[in-house]
């Protein structure tokens, strides 16, 4: 029969069952944006730190595999963590053993124990997103999950913005330790604000969903089941692949211009800038429009990362970016709502922490290739090599354009063990 996991209240006769509202997903979206702000500032820090101490490329190769190269393989077991225990307490936990790990960070000197800290504060926030991402179908109404996604969305690039420009200027200022300490302060604040979202973080299932999505490969196993899901999750991890170079390149680019530890940070403050409008934008993309937005999204920021490349002077470099963040976080928004409206809930944040995973392995795999490439070429050639990487990706996704009228869906369709809706159209493998 189905039911609800031990987080909700159910009284049959009277049922009472928490009602689904905007209000608990801009708590979320709050929640994200303290809690991303401060993260990318702290990473904005450690990635410029340990640049300043060690000189080498290959080093901030090395820190970035080893942070989001490992969430990446550890992310299945984490996203399991979300579907198997209460979301909400998955999330408050991670905030604070996240918080613990980068307030050791504070006190942190040397390269070595600085990555090491790091890897481990990667370890502790691997589960919150997979079982943030998982709850918002079950904490708005169906008809408001574009919405709550471009809201969430929204809160994060926000936190994106600010962060990279706040960790540049108080590194410059202050050093690297009170960025870390700040980004302590606000997991402890984000996990404040996840305790008090009133709405239930999961929904009903079936002994037979159980059953079927039962171990950790279960997120992978629905997600290559399904023809859509399939092909997005490829074209994401081409995307990866050619992307992850210019995370490391981007240090390189700055120096090579001149623009120090605020270039550097305005890098990624102007992309996450642009991403801002693009989960505005992606807030009113409806379930039959999904398919053009992602493929044209995608067009779009291989453009602007190409675009990089052949800019003599920052200030274009930075509106280009801006530009590639706004199709970027677009996209982002439309592929998390496909996502969750394929999986059911019984799976949903393993199948949510297989993309991620995926996503993060091919990033992981590009770090290495990427420090030979700069190194060798110069940091240009790691966008140029983006703005390819993301052209492969939208030929990929050009299938998805066969696409009719959604069909429409019951909540016995929802539920099955691997529902292949057509809502863009039979993708094929």
């Amino acid at each position: 029969m189905p039911r609800r996991s031990s987080s909700h209240r159910r009284l049959f006769g009277a049922c009472v069952v928490p009602t689904p509202s905007r209000a608990a997903a801009r708590r979320v979206a709050l929640a994200r944006l303290i809690s991303y702000a401060g993260t990318s500032a702290a990473y904005t820090a450690l990635l410029y730190v340990v640049y300043q101490r060690t000189g080498s490329s290959t080093w901030v190769a090395g820190t970035l595999f080893l942070t989001l190269g490992t969430r990446g393989a550890i992310t299945p077991l984490a996203g399991s963590l979300g579907d198997r225990l209460d979301r909400r307490r998955v999330m408050i936990v991670s905030d604070l053993l996240g918080a613990m790990c980068f307030l050791g960070l504070a006190f942190a000197r040397g390269p070595a124990l600085l990555v090491a800290l790091a890897f481990l504060a990667t370890l502790m926030e691997a589960p919150f997103f997979p079982a943030s991402a998982a709850a918002i179908p079950n904490l708005v109404g169906p008809a408001d999950l574009a919405w709550a996604n471009g809201t969430v969305a929204f809160g994060s690039s926000l936190g994106y913005v600010a962060g990279p420009t706040i960790g540049g200027l108080l590194v410059a200022a202050g050093g690297a330790g009170i960025v870390f300490a700040l980004n302590a302060a606000s997991f402890v604040v984000s996990a404040a604000l996840v305790a008090t979202v009133r709405g239930s973080f999961a929904g009903l299932r079936t002994d037979v969903e159980e059953e079927v999505h039962r171990g950790t490969r279960a997120g992978f196993v629905f997600l290559w089941n399904d023809p859509v899901l399939r092909r997005v999750t490829s074209a994401a991890a081409v995307f990866a692949v050619s992307v992850g170079s210019i995370l490391v390149a981007e240090l390189p680019l700055a120096a090579a211009f001149g623009a120090g530890a605020l270039g550097y940070g305005l890098l990624g403050t102007s992309f996450d800038f642009g991403a801002i409008f693009g989960a505005l934008a992606a807030k009113q993309v409806t379930e039959s429009r999904q398919a053009p937005w992602l493929v044209g999204g995608s067009f779009v920021t291989a453009a602007g990362l190409a675009a990089v490349a052949v800019m003599p002077t920052f200030p274009p470099v930075l509106a280009a970016m801006c530009v590639s963040g706004a199709s970027d976080g677009l996209v982002d928004v439309v592929v998390e709502v496909i996502f969750q409206r394929r999986s059911p809930d019984a799976v949903r944040s393993r199948v949510l922490a297989a993309l991620e995973a995926v996503f993060l392995l091919g990033l992981a795999v590009a770090f290495p290739f990427g420090a030979l490439l700069v190194g060798a070429l110069g940091p240009k050639a790691a966008y140029a090599l983006g703005g390819a990487g993301c052209v492969a990706s939208a030929l990929m996704m050009l299938p998805l354009l066969r696409t009719g009228p959604p069909a429409p869906r019951s909540p016995e369709v929802d539920r099955s063990p691997n529902p292949g809706l057509p809502f863009i159209g039979d993708a094929g493998p």
